[in-house]
């Protein structure tokens, strides 16, 4: 019976931080985290944090330490499987805690010879994998975008490894790490990504790292482009001019250029320029407002992680 209690209240801690994080400005990836655990799962009903599966018994776990949000002043432990952990570190914000150390893992000393060395060789090719993108960070390609008050977009390759970085202009933002199958590979992706960010009405600004400097424009307006010369340049000058006029519109939708536009064809032009573009990173520029909490009015609603029908009368 204590089991049963133990495991149901892991199974809902993420719904209660949503609750609480909602009223405290703080998500489940915000915790503070106080610690790391590594040991062999005492049985098969723990699960990964992160994949959702049952961690077998005897397999090795890696606990996040952090505040019990049942009991006030007490801790618990998130439990991870080890390479979905791993994986889980090339994701979500770029200032969560990482390990990065086995002197980190309370416990480590307590596991077999051969699980430390492997432990040991995932942490160093971790460090080494992050250590490669940061050497290049600097030299990131950078776009922004008027939308939601300013917000950033970059990429940076280094062989098979690429980073992209995205949020508000003068944030960290958060971050999505890759480790493609080769070199040619990572630089179609990135190739690929930037001509999304272009279409969709991003504009590059220069190189940096994803953190906006103090130097930058404090109100994340994008840099203009020079003014080519020539014939060529002149219809090239012109199309810049016109679609600084649509950003400027996006940015005001009191401006005179929407004044101006008429008919159904400028109309759905303009209602086309004025959406947010879509990505193929999961959603990454979508605003989220705020989070709503009630009992499914019927089942026919669905998760929109699982795809699976929300019972009626479940949270």
């Amino acid at each position: 019976f204590y089991f049963a209690i133990v495991h149901s209240l892991q199974e809902q801690q993420t719904f209660f931080w949503r609750l609480t994080g909602a009223r405290m400005g703080d998500t489940a990836e915000d915790q503070a985290v106080y610690g790391w655990v590594v040991e062999y799962a005492k049985s098969g009903r723990s699960k990964c944090q992160s994949t959702k599966l049952e961690i077998p018994k005897g397999d090795i776990r890696i606990g996040k330490e952090v505040d019990n949000p049942f009991k006030e002043g007490t801790k618990m432990c998130l439990w991870y499987g080890v390479e979905a952990l791993f994986k889980s570190f090339r994701l979500g914000s770029a200032k969560a805690p990482r390990v990065s150390s086995t002197d980190e893992l309370v416990g480590f000393g307590d596991l077999k010879k051969d699980d430390q060395d492997k432990l040991k060789t995932m942490i160093d090719a971790e460090n080494e994998f992050r250590a490669g993108l940061a050497e290049v960070d600097a030299d990131a390609t950078r776009f922004e975008h008027t939308k939601n008050g300013g917000v950033f977009w970059s990429v940076v390759q280094n062989g098979s490894l690429t980073r992209v970085r995205w949020g508000a202009i003068g944030e960290e933002g958060s971050v999505s790490e890759k480790e493609h199958k080769d070199e040619a590979t990572a630089t179609k992706f990135v190739e690929k990504k930037i001509a999304e960010k272009e279409k969709g009405g991003y504009v590059k600004v220069g190189d940096g790292g994803g953190v906006a400097d103090e130097g930058d424009d404090a109100g994340g307006g994008a840099a203009e482009e020079p003014a080519p010369k020539g014939k060529k340049g002149k219809a090239d000058a012109k199309k810049q001019t016109k679609r600084k006029a649509e950003d400027d519109a996006d940015a005001d939708n009191d401006s005179a250029t929407d004044k101006a536009k008429k008919g159904k064809t400028e109309t759905a032009a303009a209602t086309a320029a004025a959406a947010p573009p879509a990505t193929a990173a999961g959603g990454e520029d979508e605003t989220v407002y705020g989070w709503q909490v009630e009992y499914a009015k019927s089942g026919r609603s669905k998760c929109q992680k699982t795809k699976e029908a929300i019972p009626q009368g479940a949270v």
